[in-house]
C-alpha cells in the first residue's frame, strides 16, 4: 500500500491535488514544497497525511483520528492541528474534517474513499 500510491481510503493533505512546480506565494513569501509527482507536489508531498501515523480515539458511534503537522513539514508554513472523525448516523457514514493553523497556510483535505459496490 505505501509503495503503490493508490491512496485508497487515505486522508489526503495538507493539500489535495497538485501544486504546480511545488511552489506557491503567500503573504509575499515564496514556499517550496516536496516534489513527488513529475514536477509537482501531489497530495501533500513525499510524506503526505496518507503516510503518517495518526492518533486514534474510539467514539460511541465512530472513531476520531488526530495529528499535528509541524511548521515546515513538506515545506508548508505553520503548525496545523488536524482532526478527522468518522461516524455512523443511522445508515449514513459521516466524515468530518477540522484543521487549525498557527499561521496562514494552504489547507485542502479530502478522503480517497473507495467502495466496490459490485461486491467483488
Amino acid at each position: 500500500y505505501l509503495q503503490n500510491l493508490p491512496y485508497f481510503g487515505a486522508v489526503v493533505g495538507r493539500v489535495a491535488n497538485q501544486i504546480g512546480k511545488g511552489t506557491f506565494k503567500l503573504d509575499g513569501k515564496e514556499y517550496h514544497l516536496a516534489i513527488n509527482y513529475g514536477p509537482n507536489s501531489l497530495h501533500g508531498g513525499l510524506k503526505g497525511f496518507d503516510k503518517v501515523l495518526w492518533t486514534p480515539q474510539v467514539l460511541s458511534n465512530g472513531v476520531q483520528f488526530s495529528r499535528i503537522s509541524l511548521d515546515g513539514e513538506e515545506g508548508y508554513p505553520g503548525e496545523l492541528k488536524v482532526c478527522v472523525t468518522y461516524t455512523l448516523d443511522g445508515g449514513e457514514l459521516v466524515v468530518n474534517y477540522r484543521a487549525q493553523a498557527s499561521q496562514t497556510t494552504p489547507v485542502s483535505l479530502t478522503n480517497h474513499a473507495y467502495f466496490n459496490l459490485a461486491g467483488q
